[in-house]
């Protein structure tokens, strides 16, 4: 094989001995010595603040003296094991690859040394790593021949140990270290420093906060070549073998909001690649770092009270303090927030757990969850919209039976019938799914469709009590369209991004668009409103906000989920409590006592500062008529002042009747 690649290694020299850097379209090593990283790509705040650098000195150059000889060894010995003795190109390892790729037909087997691999490194756009061509393999023999005569084997290795990508947006050792470790490389453990020589295969494939097990496999893979090359001792590669993994937090979580920005990261590099932390880009979100430390706040606290037995007695482990890192589902009771702008559909705040160190998984835009009676709105509005009721309706709530499904009902039997709005408000579980058998399951789909809900909904009559899983950023979306004039909004976390010269590369679209009749958004929209004064989400009144405030709370069965969703003017907002793996968090617990508290606190808090705002307005094509609640018919003087409200009706479909001299 080696007179193989002697044969190559010719071929490439007389190549490059009548070519030029220009002819073969190659770049130039020129400025090696005077490199500078790239700048970071920053994020900012609704209100011009700087949220964070996505990539503060992600790339710390370390003097060739300071990187232990563990590392330096173990990455000549896993990466290039005769870089000492090759110019730059190693005629045994062509050799060896030519022949498979000849025997397969194929340019799938590389033999990049080092020097070679650092080429790739320093010029990701002009030698893609993806283009497995002869132009790119030419281009990487030519400039390592380059390097090498311009470099001594000491500097080659330091540009590279300085310059490699181990994570996304992480490059070089030192940064690596401290981005995974929280400690110099200079400190890394052999069974460290193996990780981090480990992650050059595949820095995201093997990134040890989402994929421990394949992490542990390539590392102690990496710990036998070392003891193979005389690295470590083979008994000390046994030994550092059996040492588990220990991660620092991810930098993120020192940040004011840590799953916003990691969303944000994840988004910019599907958009921009996966250097774009690193691109300079200006990034402007909708975030409200008030209403975010609100957030953040009121759910800790809210999630402490359930662990210390305020809400019934919990039977499960409390989060201890300094929890490790979960590799998966998180053992401990978790939560959610995120608060949009109903106006807009950008992201003010987002809280996607309770511990972004212990927990990474965003519960708001990653987790399917029931959201219980919380998706009744949508079964009413779809009625409303479509005539079929009004909020002054008498809906039956007595048990429903001889259809194969007899949900449960905090209305006891005793009471016949409620009017729409209170129906809603008490939350009757009886009137919901005869509402929504007016509707019927495929006109539910169709209304939970055009207010942004994507996620499959089976066409059963469990969906009227919320029994389909959604999307927690989704059904905030929706309740965001009852709020706005039955406008459909789209969530989002970004505004508009620029270049480091402010050209603007990306903007959000107009996210709005007609979801529901405006009349119809506003009916539902009052009737949420009586939830909050006097309903099961009232809680929020005794905890002191005192705003106008629109809103549902949601229990699923044996309470493996709470929620609470509510809207001001200015700010919809959901809160989710429950476990990764659902569960019971509290006997008897419910979406009134334990998710709407957190929201009064955060909206509380939030109010102090930026106030609570005015009202809704009803939108033209609302009519208002003085009604009898207890028949749904229109007022007269004969009617107890008691049961006499001023209701709202789209037009045409309000009584024509009035109530009966004597009832």
């Amino acid at each position: 094989m080696a007179w193989i690649g002697g044969l190559v290694v010719t071929a490439v020299g007389a190549f490059a001995a009548i070519s030029t850097p220009q002819a073969l379209d190659c770049p130039s090593v020129d400025g090696l010595r005077t490199y500078r990283a790239p700048e970071a790509t920053r994020i900012f705040a609704g209100d011009g603040s700087v949220v964070t650098d996505l990539s503060p000195q992600r790339r710390v150059v370390i003097p060739d003296a300071e990187i232990p000889a563990t590392v330096r060894n173990g990455f000549v010995a896993v990466e290039d094991r005769r870089f000492w003795e090759h110019g730059g190109i190693d005629v045994r390892g062509i050799g060896r690859a030519i022949a498979h790729d000849l025997a397969s037909l194929s340019l799938r087997e590389g033999f990049s040394t080092i020097t070679m691999q650092l080429t790739r490194s320093l010029f990701p756009d002009e030698l893609p790593s993806s283009q497995k061509s002869m132009r790119r393999k030419f281009c990487e023999v030519y400039l390592a021949g380059k390097i090498e005569r311009n470099f001594s084997k000491r500097e080659i290795l330091n540009l590279y140990l300085n310059q490699i990508l181990l994570a996304r947006g992480i490059y070089g050792v030192e940064m690596a270290s401290q981005y995974y470790f929280g400690k110099s490389v200079r400190e890394v453990t052999p069974a460290e420093a193996a990780l981090l020589i480990g992650l050059n295969k595949s820095p995201e494939g093997l990134n040890p906060r989402k994929n421990a097990l394949r992490a542990i496999e390539r590392r102690n893979t990496v710990l036998a070549i070392m003891a193979r090359e005389r690295v470590i001792t083979p008994a000390d590669a046994q030994r550092w073998q059996r040492e588990p993994i220990r991660l620092a937090p991810p930098p993120e979580a020192s940040g004011p909001a840590p799953y916003f920005v990691s969303e944000v990261r994840t988004e910019l590099r599907e958009r921009f690649g996966a250097d774009a932390d690193v691109a300079g880009l200006r990034v402007y979100t909708g975030l409200d770092p008030d209403l975010q430390r609100a957030a953040q706040k009121a759910l800790v606290a809210g999630i402490a009270r359930v662990e210390a037995g305020k809400n019934g007695r919990y039977r499960h482990a409390p989060l201890p303090k300094g929890a490790p890192a979960s590799p998966g589902a998180s053992p401990y009771l978790q939560g959610m927030v995120v608060a949009l702008d109903p106006r807009t559909g950008e992201i003010r705040a987002l809280v996607g757990g309770r511990d972004f160190a212990e927990s990474q998984y965003d519960r708001a835009l990653q987790a399917r969850r029931q959201p219980g009676s919380a998706f009744k709105p949508i079964v009413y509005a779809a009625a409303i919209q479509g005539g079929l009721i009004t909020a002054a309706s008498r809906i039956e709530t007595t048990a429903i039976s001889g259809a194969g499904y007899t949900p449960d009902d905090d209305v006891p039997d005793s009471v016949a019938s409620l009017g729409a709005r209170e129906a809603l408000a008490r939350s009757s579980n009886n009137a919901a799914v005869r509402v929504g058998g007016m509707v019927g399951p495929q006109g539910v789909i169709q209304t939970a469709r055009a207010l942004g809900i994507t996620t499959p909904i089976p066409p059963y009559p469990s969906i009227y009590l919320g029994a389909a899983d959604v999307l927690p950023v989704e059904l905030v979306g929706a309740y965001a369209a009852l709020a706005n004039g039955g406008l459909r909004i789209r969530p989002h976390l970004v505004r508009r991004v620029e270049d480091k010269k402010g050209k603007v590369l990306w903007r959000a679209p107009d996210p709005q668009e007609q979801a529901i009749d405006p009349a119809a958004a506003f009916i539902t929209l009052s009737m949420l409103q009586d939830v909050v004064n006097h309903g099961t989400g009232a809680t929020i009144r005794s905890w002191g906000y005192q705003g106008a405030a629109a809103g549902k709370t949601g229990t699923t069965n044996d309470v493996k989920d709470v929620w609470f969703v509510g809207m001001t003017p200015a700010v919809v907002a959901g809160v989710w409590i429950g476990f990764d793996r659902p569960q019971t968090i509290v006997a008897g617990g419910f979406g009134g006592g334990i998710a709407a508290p957190v929201w009064a606190s955060m909206m509380t808090d939030y109010a102090r500062t930026h106030g609570s705002g005015g009202g809704w307005e009803p939108p033209a094509s609302v009519v208002r008529v003085w009604v009898d609640t207890a028949n749904g018919l229109l007022a007269t003087p004969n009617c107890p002042p008691e049961d006499v409200r001023e209701e709202y009706f789209m037009a045409g479909t309000e009584p024509t009747a009035y109530c009966p001299l004597h009832r």
